[in-house]
């Protein structure tokens, strides 16, 4: 009889009085939360600053793209195929009629695309013009409506410092919108295609390549082409040299870029003082290809480069940038240091030839 009274005891207990207690407790806790809900006012210029940021997001995303490439399993020469790939990037369009512009090395080897849009719709695309040397391709979709349009700005006007969108499809089924700043602009020339790209720390992912680099108006100033190792810093082909390129490609023009046959390395301290070289500037010719324009036109191997085109250039990649930038046929006029005295040679540029080692231009 004890013995039921206790367990009719514990029962009683732990049915009706310990549940009261966590009620008790937990009601305790309902009235007095973890955590504080955010209020108040936020500061004014902060606010007007996230939603011109909004804004931006909404103008720019409805043009941007993904673009899909499916490069087929080919055989080589030696009899092995070689892995299908599929190549995911970004683009705008630039026309309600269907005109988009991505990176080439997007859709290299392909001839027809799938365009993913902002809605999600996916369409046919035809590559129908493509320049691999700026990194860029035109594509073409065919729909039954007019589609939404980011206008083209201009490159050469921007400044260190001033604020840029990147926009793209980085990771997958939903455009990316990533802000920064123009940390490096670089130069152009005006008389070729030798530009440097425009440099944010913006940043770029795979799979953002061809995505639209964009001003605080929503004009697109340069295309996302290639990122930094860890992706915090992107680099653009500038807008201006895609206008220049867009008409001609169009047109069918098959363009043929320039090559001078050197190979080109930095100059060093010891070298420049061995040369009387003061200040320290320009880039060696370390070598003359035989048979190349250079040569035939009596560039030496030591010769220092100071400048293309009355452009001064301190560093192998511009002399690359604007030799490379120059259409094969054109002269250009090479400032040379050469035994303690500055001369003009005129060098008339010739096509690549298809092997070629090292730093060349």
């Amino acid at each position: 009889m004890r013995r039921a009274a206790r367990i009719f005891s514990v029962s009683f207990f732990l049915f009706f009085v310990f549940p009261s207690i966590l009620v008790a407790d937990g009601s305790r806790l309902e009235t007095a939360p973890l955590w504080r809900e955010g209020g108040g006012e936020a500061d004014p210029d902060l606010e007007r600053l996230s939603k011109a940021f909004v804004r931006l997001g909404e103008t720019v995303r409805p043009a941007v793209v993904q673009v899909r490439a499916s490069v087929k399993a080919v055989a080589d020469g030696d009899g092995e195929s070689r892995r299908a790939t599929n190549n995911r990037g970004s683009g705008f369009i630039i026309h309600s009629r269907g005109y988009i512009l991505t990176a080439h090395h997007v859709v290299d080897g392909v001839r027809e695309v799938e365009i993913r849009l902002a809605d999600r719709q996916r369409l046919r695309g035809e590559v129908v013009a493509a320049d691999p040397q700026v990194d860029l391709a035109i594509i073409k979709i065919h729909g039954d409506r007019e589609l939404p349009v980011l206008a083209l700005g201009d490159s050469d006007n921007l400044k260190v410092g001033e604020l840029v969108g990147s926009l793209g499809y980085p990771f997958g089924t939903e455009s990316s919108l990533s802000l920064g700043v123009i940390s490096r602009r670089g130069r152009s020339q005006a008389v070729s295609m030798g530009f440097d790209l425009l440099q944010s720390d913006a940043g770029a992912s795979p799979g953002g390549s061809g995505g639209p680099l964009v001003n605080m108006r929503g004009h697109v100033v340069g295309m996302i082409t290639m990122a930094s190792e860890r992706g915090n810093i992107g680099f653009a082909v500038p807008v201006n040299a895609i206008k220049a390129m867009i008409p001609r490609l169009l047109n069918g023009e098959r363009i043929v870029w320039g090559w001078l046959g050197v190979k080109v390395s930095e100059v060093t301290l010891e070298l420049a003082n061995a040369l009387g070289l003061s200040p320290v500037r320009g880039v060696l010719v370390s070598s003359v290809l035989p048979g190349q324009p250079a040569e035939k036109e009596g560039v030496f191997a030591q010769d220092i480069i100071l400048a293309v085109n009355g452009m001064r250039v301190d560093s192998p990649r511009e002399v690359t940038r604007i030799i490379g930038g120059t259409e094969a046929g054109r002269e250009v006029i090479l400032t040379l240091f050469r035994k303690g005295e500055t001369l003009d040679l005129t060098v008339r540029l010739g096509n690549k030839p298809k092997t070629t080692e090292g730093r060349e231009g």
